[in-house]
């Protein structure tokens, strides 16, 4: 088990050897060998004891805390790289305008292409959903991704066909469900709910590989520098987007495994809430997402999304390295 999920509220988390012992009310529910552990995602109030959080440093077992709507709060992490002439290169490529520019362009690009791609497979299949106009309008704006030459344009050309994209998400969704449109945090629906908390997981696992190779997380090439905010991580996590959890929110819902009666709306309107079996239902479909191995071409080799992760991140550090051109992952068509 690569990554373990904890998603009840009031536990206590401590070290039995090598093992990790779950307690609630002072009972041990649950034991779990930590042998090929990666990861531990700690959802709502939970409690580490410091001998465990030692001994998951030591181990490079990284443990992040989400709240119970699946919001990110923080993340313990083993010791940062030491990769000091990553970091310098990183810095050096940002002020460099003609390779930012490339960079992003490349991003945006494929972004735009695998959304594109994602509407086109699921047009064979659902031919009542009449995507015709709105697959060429997206490729349209994939074709002005070349002349922007700001990131603002770029951003421009991404936004437009994001909007584009949406509407036609909307138009694959079965089951009841209701969306009309791309909305951040505070999700206002089931739908922007399960992407919202989809996005977060991919962004947490990309934070994690990306500093512990040795990258600055918080300066991205195209999202803006904010205080507090891991804009790499969110650049490279663009072309993954549809082809991971828009394609997983789309079996969720379509299968009926995920319904609409399992969200409540959260306090003071802060967003939708999946009830606890919508969530581990959800983390349980989403493990075998990132972890079940596929073939891209033919005769290409078979890897996961988990393992495609860490090619992206080495691809952009050989990038950074060398000044060289950066491959994102294209999804087929």
């Amino acid at each position: 088990m690569q990554t373990i999920y904890v998603t009840d509220n009031g536990l206590q988390l401590k070290r039995k050897s090598n093992r990790i012992v779950l307690k609630k009310d002072g009972k041990i529910i649950e034991e779990i060998p930590i042998l090929d552990l990666k990861r531990i995602m700690i959802f709502g109030n939970n409690q580490l004891s410091t001998e465990l959080m030692r001994y998951l440093a030591g181990k490079g077992i990284e443990v992040a805390f989400l709240s119970t709507t699946g919001r990110f709060k923080f993340r313990l992490v083993p010791e940062t790289s030491k990769n000091i002439y990553l970091r310098m290169a990183q810095h050096d490529r940002y002020r460099d305008r003609e390779f930012r520019i490339s960079l992003c362009r490349t991003v945006i690009r494929a972004k735009l292409k695998n959304q594109r791609s994602l509407l086109v497979r699921y047009q064979r299949n659902r031919p009542d959903a009449d995507l015709e106009r709105l697959i060429e309008a997206l490729k349209a704006q994939m074709e002005r991704v070349e002349p922007a030459e700001s990131i603002e344009a770029l951003m421009g050309v991404e936004g437009f066909g994001s909007r584009l994209y949406f509407e036609a998400f909307g138009k694959l969704l079965l089951g009841g469900f209701q969306f009309s449109k791309r909305e951040y945090y505070p999700s206002p629906d089931p739908v922007n709910a399960l992407l919202s908390f989809g996005y977060m997981m991919i962004f947490n696992e990309l934070s994690g590989v990306l500093e512990a190779c040795g990258f600055d997380i918080f300066l991205g090439f195209l999202h803006s520098t904010r205080y507090g905010r891991a804009s790499l991580a969110t650049d490279l996590m663009e072309d993954l987007r549809s082809p991971v959890i828009d394609r997983l929110v789309l079996y969720l819902i379509n299968k009926g495994t995920i319904k609409p009666d399992q969200f409540t709306q959260v306090e003071d309107k802060k967003g939708m809430r999946m009830d606890d079996s919508a969530l581990k239902t959800y983390l349980s479909n989403y493990e075998k997402f990132m972890t079940a191995s596929f073939q891209d071409a033919l005769k290409g080799p078979r890897r996961s999304y988990r393992e495609l992760l860490r090619e992206k991140v080495l691809s952009l550090e050989r990038a950074l390295l060398n000044r060289s051109e950066y491959t994102p992952y294209l999804y087929r068509s």
